[in-house]
């Protein structure tokens, strides 16, 4: 059984999860529920875009004190005409424009607004902005990402592991002592703790930073100090 201490820490978490919600300016915060539970929050109701679900997330996420997240909040296009084949044009023409995703290398396929990605790229970050490209476009309700990265040269783990911790240090927004990493050919596991999701996700993009990583499995926890 939870004790009153437990309950107040939740209710002030939830305070400032909604208060955060309503701070971002595009996110609609009246239409979305804040549950809290042990640290974990839930997000539900209703949105008119799947960006604005995704931004509700992160910024439930940025908020200090949240441990997990699990985003229940439903896209609902309510006056949306757009079909399938209207999402599929528009996403063929914004990866073609991208200057980050080389010609032709991703293909986006529709179904009832889902948009699967598929292809093959050289580096994570080119991925990452595949998808928040198509995220952005109206009429979608999920993304699905199904893009690989070419295969790497191995490099020693020793040397990449030596690279990683590097990058975390010199990154001042990561407290490099509790993250630790392992290396296994180009696959990195990351490990450790720390105090938020946003030192968490850095951590996160300083190993896929490495020319010899195909893999990043993040196990960091989030925990309050």
């Amino acid at each position: 059984m939870k004790t009153t201490m437990e309950k107040t820490h939740d209710q002030h978490l939830q305070d400032a999860v909604e208060n955060a919600l309503r701070w971002a300016p595009e996110v609609e915060a009246a239409k979305i529920g804040v549950g809290v539970r042990d640290g974990v929050v839930t997000l539900s109701g209703q949105v008119p875009s799947y960006w604005q679900k995704l931004m509700a997330g992160k910024a439930a996420l940025r908020t200090r004190g949240v441990t997990a997240l699990a985003n229940e909040i439903l896209v609902h296009h309510i006056t949306d005409p757009r079909t399938d084949s209207d999402i599929a044009f528009a996403a063929h023409n914004v990866l073609k424009w991208s200057s980050e995703i080389p010609k032709d290398s991703i293909t986006a396929a529709v179904e009832n607004h889902v948009v699967t990605l598929t292809g093959e790229l050289g580096w994570n970050f080119q991925r990452e902005t595949a998808m928040r490209l198509i995220e952005h476009l109206a009429g979608v309700t999920d993304v699905v990402n199904r893009m690989t990265l070419k295969p790497r040269a191995q490099a020693s783990a020793s040397g990449t592991e030596t690279r990683i911790h590097e990058a975390l240090v010199r990154n001042a927004a990561i407290d490099a002592s509790h993250v630790h990493v392992t290396v296994d050919g180009t696959r990195v596991l990351l490990t450790g703790a720390v105090s938020s999701y946003a030192e968490r996700r850095q951590a996160e993009l300083a190993a896929w930073s490495s020319p010899h990583v195909d893999e990043v499995d993040n196990r960091i926890l989030v925990q309050l100090r």
